[in-house]
C-alpha cells in the first residue's frame, strides 16, 4: 500500500493590531511605586518564513506615584521578565543592552548603583513630569515558537526611591503582567509524511485469519503556530486493488484498516470525524498512523501491486479552537 498526504498551509491573520498594556499599580501604604502603559504595532510575524521582526521601537509610558510636591517617587530601577517560557531569543533592550530576563537569571537592582542591563530613571524634582516615555527596542528572531492568537506577557521587577517622607523600596518588587505585547502571529503550518512506507509486502501466502497480525506504522509530522484540524479519506474506501482492478469485486480487493488520532477507519466505517488539535509548535510533533491488514492474499487475483491512496488534510484552525483542541501527539 502506498500513501499520499496533502497539506493545506493557509496563513490566517489572527490579530489586527498590537497592544502593550502594563497593569497599573498604586502605592501601598507609604511606599514609592510606579505604573505604566504603552501601545505599539509591530506588524505580522510568521515563525516559519521571513527574517523575524528586528529592532522594533517600543515606547514604555511610566508614571511615578506622586502624593504631593514633596512626597513622591524620585527614582526607579527595573528590568522585565518573561511571564511565559519557551521564548528564547526574544529580546527587549534599553540603550543597547538587553533588559529582559528568564528567572532565576537577573541583575541586582539598585537606584544608587544601577547596573547595565537594567532601566534606570530619575524623575527629577516636583516640577518635572510625573509621566515619562522610556524608549525600548523589541526583537523577535526567525523561528520563535510564538502561539497564534496569544499575547506575550512580561512582568516588571523594580526598586524605587521615595522622597518627602515616602519610603523607598529596596526589595525587588514584581508588577505582575506589567507589559502585554500582542503580536500578529500568523497561523502558519507545515506538514509532511515522516515515517517508513506503509507497505505490507508480499501477502500471497497470508490467510484471512493471519491478516490482522500484519501491521505497518508511520508518522505524520506537523509544525504549527496555532491549532489545526485533521481529516482523512481513502480513494478506494480502505480497500487496496491493482491497476485496472475493481475494489467492488472481492477477488480484486484487499481490505485494511487505519488507526489514526484515536479513530479506526475501514470500509465498514470509512468516515473520519474531524479532529481539532492544539498547536504543534515550531519544533513540531509526530502523529502516529497504523495500518492493519484485514484480508489475506488467498483467492485474490495475482498482481505485483495492490494499493490504495490516503489523503490527509491538515488545515490551520481559527485560534479560539485552542480552548477545545486536544494533544494529538498523544492519540
Amino acid at each position: 500500500m502506498t500513501a499520499r498526504f496533502k497539506q493545506v498551509a493557509v496563513a490566517l491573520l489572527i490579530l489586527a493590531g498590537a497592544l502593550l498594556t502594563p497593569s497599573t499599580a498604586s502605592a501601598t501604604g507609604n511606599f514609592c511605586s510606579v505604573s505604566g502603559a504603552t501601545q505599539v504595532s509591530v506588524g505580522n510575524y510568521n515563525p516559519f518564513v521571513g527574517g523575524g521582526l528586528n529592532q522594533v521601537p517600543v515606547t514604555l509610558e511610566l508614571q511615578r506615584y506622586f502624593a504631593s510636591s514633596s512626597k513622591r517617587t524620585q527614582k526607579v530601577n527595573f528590568y522585565l521578565v518573561r511571564a511565559s517560557s519557551g521564548m528564547t531569543g526574544l529580546e527587549v533592550s534599553y540603550q543597547g543592552a538587553s533588559v529582559l530576563y528568564t528567572p532565576p537569571a537577573a541583575p541586582v537592582l539598585s537606584t544608587s548603583n544601577p547596573r547595565s542591563g537594567t532601566v534606570d530613571y530619575n524623575f527629577g524634582n516636583a516640577k518635572q513630569p510625573n509621566t515619562v516615555q522610556i524608549s525600548l527596542v523589541v526583537t523577535l528572531p526567525p523561528g520563535l515558537d510564538l502561539p497564534a492568537g496569544e499575547p506575550i506577557v512580561f512582568d516588571m521587577v523594580y526598586v524605587c526611591t521615595g522622597v518627602g517622607g515616602l519610603n523607598s523600596v529596596s526589595t525587588p518588587t514584581t508588577l505582575a503582567d506589567a507589559v502585554t505585547l500582542n503580536v500578529n502571529v500568523l497561523s502558519a503550518l507545515q506538514a509532511s509524511y515522516a515515517g517508513p512506507p506503509l507497505n505490507f509486502g508480499e501477502i500471497g501466502a497470508i490467510s484471512d485469519a493471519e491478516a490482522p497480525t500484519h501491521v505497518v506504522e508511520g508518522d505524520i509530522r506537523v509544525a504549527s503556530s496555532g491549532p489545526y484540524t485533521v481529516s482523512m479519506t481513502a480513494a478506494n474506501g480502505y480497500r487496496m486493488t491493482y491497476p485496472g482492478g475493481n475494489p467492488a469485486v472481492a477477488a480484486q480487493r484487499i481490505g485494511y484498516s487505519i488507526g489514526f488520532l484515536g479513530q479506526t477507519l475501514s470500509n465498514a466505517d470509512p468516515s473520519m470525524a474531524l479532529v481539532i488539535c492544539k498547536r504543534a509548535g515550531v519544533g513540531g510533533e509526530l502523529l502516529p498512523i497504523t495500518a492493519t491488514l484485514q484480508d489475506g492474499g488467498g483467492g485474490k487475483a495475482p498482481s505485483p501491486v495492490y494499493k490504495d491512496v490516503l489523503t490527509v488534510t491538515i488545515t490551520p484552525a481559527v485560534y479560539w479552537y485552542e480552548l477545545s483542541g486536544v494533544d494529538c501527539s498523544g492519540l
